[in-house]
């Protein structure tokens, strides 16, 4: 009986992809298979940063390849489901891919005392005039719930998010949560927040310029995402999610895209990515024993290499 191990190298709609397998006597096989993905998908021609169009092949995951930019470094799909698809995706919270992938989870209340430090280092108690904020892809509603505690109810957040099992889970604890289009929305905010938005979005820097016209004078984002696009592919969390994340920046990328687009980088506050408490350390640690789950244990041995990889950025309006 062979027990394989797969490794999926180039996996693409209608198209076939080697499967290499390695029995217990470490022989190794290929395969011919053929992944018929259910959904349209979009061809990616150039970076979408600094638009080269030459880019090296960096890693496999769940039937998609990330490729990486031969002049900026960010980490993109070479293919990925179109626009409908992926709205689709995102209000259902399911990904289609060799394993299709349930992101909706549920609330975490864990997250909000994190959320409360980070309003503290960034804002340090002082909102100023700002009165209105609009929570983009607001999840389930721990970061609404945050800033409601930190400010003692002075700012007026509402919150907007696709997936609609999210949606009900905030409206639930009463919090003001709906879902509009970005585009045709009228009102305007002293503050709008992105957190682990920018990585799910088909093309960053375009969102984040129909931001512009929802903030007030002077009014500010703030946007968290990961800074890993320089780890090398060894290095990298896994698994990335695909083709839930679309794209993997770096401080430096999304700085220039802001700085582009007419904003004033005030402050980058870095974080560990993973929780060091140790209620995590033991769920990982328990993952690592179960074999369908993937564990991401070894991450602890290297903290200093990933301490400063979960990154807010807060930006200001100035043009």
């Amino acid at each position: 009986m062979i027990d394989f191990k797969r490794y999926f190298l180039f996996s693409f709609r209608n198209r076939p992809y080697r499967l290499i397998t390695k029995n217990r006597k470490n022989q190794v096989g290929i395969l011919i298979v053929s992944f018929q993905y259910r959904g349209g998908l979009i061809k990616i021609p150039n970076c979408y940063n600094c638009g080269t169009e030459e880019r090296a092949f960096y890693a496999e995951e769940n039937g998609f390849s990330l490729v990486k930019c031969s002049a900026c470094g960010l980490l993109y799909l070479q293919e990925r489901p179109d626009d409908e698809t992926i709205s689709q995706a995102h209000k259902q919270g399911k990904h289609r891919g060799l394993k299709d992938l349930d992101v909706t989870g549920v609330f975490d209340a864990c997250r909000i005392p994190k959320y409360l430090d980070v309003l503290e280092d960034i804002f340090k108690g002082e909102f100023g005039n700002k009165e209105t904020w609009l929570d983009v892809g607001c999840g389930h509603g721990e970061f609404i719930a945050a800033v409601q505690q930190y400010s003692k109810g002075k700012i007026d957040i509402r919150g907007t998010e696709p997936n609609i099992h999210k949606r009900t889970s905030a409206q639930e604890r009463g919090l003001n949560v709906g879902y509009f289009d970005i585009e045709a929305h009228g009102d305007k905010y002293d503050l709008i927040s992105l957190l682990n938005v920018y990585s799910h979005l088909p093309d960053p820097p375009a969102f984040l310029k129909s931001l512009k016209k929802l903030l007030n004078p002077g009014g500010e984002i703030v946007l968290e995402t990961g800074d890993s696009a320089d780890f090398t592919a060894k290095e990298q969390y896994r698994p990335f999610y695909l083709p839930d994340h679309l794209s993997f920046a770096s401080e430096r990328i999304v700085t220039d895209i802001l700085k582009r687009l007419g904003f004033d980088v005030l402050s980058v506050n870095k974080y560990p990515y993973l929780s060091f408490s140790p209620k995590a350390v033991v769920k990982e640690i328990v993952k690592a024993v179960l074999p369908q789950y993937q564990s991401r244990i070894r991450y602890y041995a290297k903290w200093k290499r990933y301490s400063q990889t979960d990154m807010f950025i807060r930006a200001r309006i100035i043009s």
